[in-house]
């Protein structure tokens, strides 16, 4: 098999300097044989984006007339921005390659009385993965006036010019003997072995740390950041696995951290599924649980930029997660539930800058979908319940909803139509701000977000291999309120008309 794809993204944004363009292309191969095998694939990806910050004053969509004399209409470009001239660049990519080679026996199995064919049962397996990732963030804003955004500026009092540079190559070697190739192997196991190399390369450290410095500049009391570093990492681990079957199934994999910062890292991951019947159809329960003692990411530690720079010296994170899945295929019920409790827990704090929580927060969520139909009618429903012990540690809305209602008929039996309404609402919480300069998610404390349904009105339609469709986006604007922001200082995008269309060139 070969494959290759691309999509090219290009939109100038509902709001003034949010344009945005991405390219993301990929390549991608196996081979199948009785003993040898191998996957692969090339992705790389290049995403550019305006930052405008967020607009300058809410009450532009709250209340435009307090800011218009009166005026209580605003068209959204004409919204005044903080930052004019910034944007971020993320290209990256990745090379994987999987390769087995299978170890067994060939067992003749009688067709009839006259055929007989050879067929290849495999024992065990030995593989070799390779893994190579790469990826590179600039920040650029070319307005030196725009500088008083942020807090400080370390570097440059012109402009920003960030960079920071990753790259990592992970080999594997591991040998597994495979599940059921005799009626004695009822589960399969494997070991293995993991090695990584990380580089990174940041923008040089050239902060003047006497205590007279340039005006305009700011004094940072830490240590020079390293402009470039490496780690050396490896890991071993195993895996046992039962996927045949119909009465019970499972997998649990270990990983242990042996050399460089992940000593003493570990990751256990695990699941156990059962199926019967209910109703005439396959009833599924799945428990699992996942433990986790990972050390922090390097760029959590150190990082230098015009904007932030930190020196960090942050313990390792330690999370504990159970809970089940339900799935009933004949009523449409799926449900998941789940509770994690999450040690030294490291998050972005209201100066954007990453602080580690000393003590324990415990997460509870549970989520149900639930399709209904009756005739031509339909409504699908996404309903989530979640809380978080420490809010202002881990903020999270109480209740998350997702509904769709449609009509779904037939016109002059070949024309599909789907004739609805879907709604996103979720309750007000103190949502996550973000910041351009690093990309990042930072609490905050003062403003609530939530609390609104966005709304869209459609027409799906498909003919033969032709599918397209008409939206009337966010057709709600206004009705209820005007308060309806994603995050502080960003609002969701206004009313607008959408149309796509989709062509199937299979045969």
């Amino acid at each position: 098999q070969i494959g290759a794809m691309i999509d090219y993204i290009y939109s100038k944004g509902s709001y003034d300097y949010r344009a945005t363009k991405d390219l993301i292309w990929g390549l991608s191969g196996s081979y199948m044989g009785d003993r040898y095998e191998m996957q692969a694939f090339l992705n790389h990806w290049n995403m550019l984006g305006q930052e405008n910050g967020g607009i300058t004053d809410d009450l532009y969509i709250t209340d435009p007339a307090q800011l218009q004399a009166g005026q209580n209409k605003i068209e959204p470009k004409a919204i005044p921005t903080n930052l004019t001239g910034a944007f971020n660049r993320v290209v990256g990519a990745q090379f994987y390659v999987n390769n087995a080679y299978k170890v067994g026996f060939w067992k003749e199995e009688e067709i009839d009385d006259s055929t007989t064919v050879e067929t290849f049962v495999p024992v065990s397996s030995f593989i070799w993965t390779l893994d190579y990732k790469s990826g590179r963030h600039t920040f650029k804003n070319k307005v030196a006036s725009e500088r008083d955004y942020w807090e400080n500026t370390y570097l440059n009092l012109d402009g920003t010019d960030d960079h920071t540079k990753y790259w990592s190559l992970t080999n594997t070697l591991g040998v597994s003997l495979l599940e059921e190739f005799n009626k004695f192997a009822k589960f399969g196991a494997a070991a293995f072995v993991t090695h990584e190399i990380r580089s990174y390369t940041q923008t040089t450290d050239t902060i003047d740390r006497l205590p007279s410095l340039p005006e305009g500049l700011s004094p940072y009391p830490v240590n020079k950041v390293p402009e470039s570093a490496k780690q050396n990492l490896l890991w071993v681990g195993g895996q046992l696995t039962k996927q045949h079957g119909s009465l019970l199934t499972y997998e649990a994999t270990a990983r242990f951290g042996l050399i460089g910062d992940v000593v003493g890292d570990l990751d256990i991951d695990g699941s156990v599924s059962t199926r019967f019947k209910l109703l005439g159809d396959s009833v599924t329960i799945t428990g699992y649980g996942r433990f986790r003692n990972e050390a922090a990411p390097y760029l959590m530690n150190h990082y230098v930029s015009n904007h932030f720079i930190w020196d960090n010296d942050f313990g390792k994170t330690r999370s504990f997660r159970v809970g089940g899945r339900l799935s009933i295929p004949h009523t449409g019920t799926f449900l998941t539930a789940g509770v994690e409790n999450i040690q030294n827990y490291i998050y972005f704090n209201k100066n954007c800058m990453p602080v580690q929580h000393g003590g324990s927060v415990q997460i509870f969520s549970a989520t149900l979908n639930q399709d209904l139909s009756f005739g031509p009618f339909n409504w699908n429903n996404k309903v989530t319940y979640q809380t978080s012990s420490e809010q202002g540690i881990i903020p999270l809305p109480k209740l998350a909803i997702y509904s769709n209602m449609f009509l779904s008929f037939k016109v002059a039996r070949v024309l599909d139509v789907q004739l609805g309404v879907d709604c996103d609402y979720y309750t007000k919480y103190k949502a996550p701000g973000y910041q351009p300069a690093t990309m990042t998610f930072y609490n905050q404390d003062e403003i609530d977000c939530g609390g609104y349904p966005f709304m869209n009105a459609y027409v799906n339609m498909k003919l033969s291999k032709t599918r397209f469709y008409v939206m009337f986006s966010h057709f709600n604007q206004g009705m209820t309120s005007n308060n309806y922001f994603s995050m502080p200082h960003y609002p969701l995008n206004p009313r607008k008309f959408q149309i796509g269309l989709s062509i199937d060139f299979a045969n």
